[in-house]
């Protein structure tokens, strides 16, 4: 079924603001993983946190609005193939060196490097909806599959979402205060558009998201996966492949990030063209196949669970982003420790 026009420039909207927002803040949860965890640097981890809790917020004043039909869409848990794919995706981030949003947002700045885990990404998702793989996928997901009382597992079963609201404000406040005078560390970072930007604009359009991607049938917020899924299948429809090729929100949501990352890299002329090596030819593809891979076994990356999912209030996404985290370390301690590879300029710190 085709998609809207309004549906697609809602799409296109947010996606934009999404990439400019990225490539202005810098903001990628590898980045974000790695300094919080090697030099103790919580800039970017708060800017996560912080798109968090204003989406947890946002997301309340949703459910309240007259004539809401609002309902948490936590992401499933499968005991088997959420915590595997989620440490497989945090290890692909060093592999590749970025995320799936910090994937996206370099490609608008030039990167063929990004474009090529970008491709990988693609690959890695495509291999897990193709036979025998899907049929295997599915199986343990099936049997594998938590749910309590008929219900995918949610913290609205320990408190409502008022609850976790009134905490995300009180945190959030703390926040800002703490933040609103903090000098930036890493020296990467604008002065001027500093991780409290970052967050709470990235919350708003979480929010955003949310909304203008529910009447398509797709009611969720942020995420690159299947947006990313959503273009590798219309080109292999393109190509004769699948008999599909519709793209949906999803899909021309990352259409947007990446023409906003790009718009907003020439305004502050930090566009160029990255030619890769040979290794790095092998070295992102796979890290990008890496990534798709662990994706889709924890039906989620980075920007699926822990800006789109934990809103939900959903167990999975929190414990596919502890997951994340830990794979992120375990890579970056063999590459960065035991085999003296060069440290990126995102850090710019010895670890």
């Amino acid at each position: 079924m085709a998609i809207p026009l309004f549906n697609i420039f809602s799409a296109l909207i947010i996606g934009l603001t999404t990439g400019l927002v990225l490539q202005r803040g810098r903001m990628c949860a590898n980045t974000a993983f790695r300094n919080l965890l090697f030099i103790k640097n919580s800039e970017l981890a708060s800017a996560l946190l912080i798109t968090i809790l204003v989406e947890l917020i946002g997301y309340q004043a949703l459910e309240l609005l007259p004539g809401s039909d609002f309902v948490s869409n936590p992401i499933p848990f499968s005991l088997l193939l959420l915590p595997l794919g989620s440490f497989i995706f945090g290890m692909g981030t060093v592999i590749a060196d970025g995320c799936a949003g910090g994937t996206c947002y370099r490609i608008g700045e030039g990167s063929i490097k990004s474009l090529l885990a970008f491709i990988g990404f693609g690959l890695g998702v495509g291999i897990v909806v193709i036979d025998p793989f899907k049929t295997i996928v599915n199986d343990l997901r099936t049997g594998t599959n938590w749910f309590i009382d008929g219900e995918i597992p949610s913290l609205e079963l320990l408190f409502p979402r008022w609850g976790w609201t009134i905490l995300s404000l009180i945190f959030l406040v703390i926040f800002i205060l703490f933040q609103r005078d903090k000098t930036t560390k890493l020296t990467h970072l604008r002065p001027q558009w500093p991780p409290l930007i970052t967050g709470i604009v990235l919350g708003f359009l979480g929010i955003g998201a949310r909304i203008t991607s529910t009447p398509t049938g797709r009611a969720f917020g942020f995420s690159t996966t299947d947006g990313i899924g959503e273009l590798f299948q219309a080109l292999a429809g393109f190509l004769n492949l699948v008999d599909s090729d519709t793209i949906g929100w999803a899909g021309f949501f990352i259409v947007g990030m990446i023409s906003g990352s790009f718009i907003s890299s020439l305004e502050v002329r930090e566009f160029k063209l990255k030619i890769p090596s040979i290794w790095d030819f092998v070295k992102f593809s796979s890290g990008g196949f890496i990534l798709g891979f662990g994706a889709m076994l924890a039906l989620g990356c980075n920007f699926g669970h822990i800006l789109g999912g934990i809103p939900e209030l959903g167990i999975s996404s929190l414990v596919a982003t502890f997951l994340m985290i830990l794979g992120n370390w375990c890579a970056s301690f063999i590459v960065y420790k035991r085999f003296n590879q060069p440290i990126p300029s995102s850090t710019p710190f010895q670890i």
